[in-house]
């Protein structure tokens, strides 16, 4: 038994290792850079509040990444910052409910994503409207686009609301999972 345990430390060295290098490659799938998934990675499969100086070490980047990049995991609820006591430094720690972390990406792509292709297409739809248009609103190719635009427009706001059931509520997408899968 002690072989076994004495090869741990080494083991949980290396599927940690493993972890952060497939959320570093699952990055592009939320939308955020690969450092930023390797620092949350690390975060959340040690379990453990680590210093930024920690951080730097075991992932070998710099400080000024890591600072840059768990602003942003703080700012949107992806970590938390933690205090040890008698120690002045600040810890960061996961959210380690996959449910709640799932939530908080998709809420963080809707409005960095999303949002932004609803303006463009409500401002598209505002240049095409009767209003703007007068004599051209009776053009059909003005028409066609128009009304391309609204049926795109309808279709991305039942998904808007769909979506905002999920982030607003916290047990939203597990809900809805569930409900999905149920036979």
């Amino acid at each position: 038994m002690k072989a076994n345990g004495s090869r741990l430390p080494q083991l949980l060295a290396e599927v940690e290792q493993q972890f952060v290098e497939l959320w570093g490659d699952m990055s592009s799938w939320w939308g955020v850079s690969r450092t930023m998934a390797e620092i949350h990675g690390l975060l959340y499969i040690t379990g453990e509040a680590l210093s930024a100086e920690e951080i730097q070490r075991r992932l070998g980047i710099s400080r000024g990444n890591v600072s840059m990049n768990i602003r942003t995991l703080v700012e949107w609820g992806l970590v938390r910052r933690v205090r040890k006591r008698g120690d002045r430094r600040d810890y960061f720690q996961s959210v380690t409910d996959v449910w709640e972390m799932f939530t908080v990406l998709a809420a963080q792509r809707k409005r960095r994503e999303i949002d932004p292709v609803l303006r463009t297409l409500e401002h598209c739809r505002e240049r095409l409207s009767t209003e703007s248009l007068g004599d051209a609103a009776q053009d059909p190719k003005a028409r066609q686009r128009l009304e391309r635009i609204e049926n795109l427009l309808t279709f991305l706001r039942l998904l808007e609301q769909l979506a905002e059931k999920f982030v607003n509520s916290q047990r939203g997408l597990q809900a809805a999972v569930q409900r999905l899968t149920e036979r």
